[in-house]
């Protein structure tokens, strides 16, 4: 898992930053952790009341972090990105962004009454983002691995998606089999049989 790759998908309240660091405590090597929310987050929301200076700056924040991912990726660590595909050009340029890498995308996925639940209890989230999220983060993504949050505590998720991509990794690196090949006999030069 040395230079993986590993994107987290999924609606807000689903579990993504949990299981992320869950992979970082877990690993045997060190893991970059990259989240979406710690660029669009630079910006002091409360301060920006226009509607459409809000929209520009979270656009140059998933742009920016866009724009990060690949010099992450280079740094010879793993890195697992902590995203929400709100729109399908952000999974677009998520993937063309790690294209030089071996980059495996993971659902996560949970219930909407309990990202609902979660959503209240956490109390930093805006109320309904989850439930607005909900129908559109995972539509149309080839994933390598989907877990459930409700089903699974974040270790056992991090679990899963470090042997998954360990295991994936060995089957990548391993010699192929040789192949048998059916060995006929040929008469020996000079027998007459």
């Amino acid at each position: 898992m040395k230079s993986a790759v590993i994107v987290l998908n999924g609606a807000s309240s689903a579990g993504k930053t949990s299981i992320a660091r869950a992979i970082q405590r877990l690993s045997k090597s060190p893991v970059l952790y990259a989240s979406l929310d710690n660029f669009t987050d630079m910006f002091h929301w409360p301060a920006i009341g226009d509607l459409d200076v809000q929209r520009e700056c979270h656009r140059v924040g998933v742009s920016n972090f866009h724009a990060t991912l690949p010099i992450l990726a280079s740094s010879g660590f793993a890195v697992v990105v902590d995203h929400v595909f709100e729109q399908h050009a952000w999974f677009e340029a998520t993937r063309n962004a790690l294209s030089a890498k071996k980059t495996y995308f993971v659902g996560v996925h949970c219930p909407l009454d309990v990202l609902v639940d979660r959503e209240k209890a956490r109390g930093d989230r805006r109320v309904g983002l989850s439930r607005w999220q909900f129908d559109r983060v995972h539509v149309q993504k080839p994933y390598d691995l989907e877990v459930d949050t409700s089903k699974q505590s974040s270790e056992s998720c991090a679990s899963a998606v470090i042997d998954f991509v360990t295991n994936a990794s060995n089957r990548a690196n391993k010699a192929p089999e040789p192949t048998p090949v059916a060995v006929t006999p040929r008469a020996i030069e000079g027998d007459s049989k």
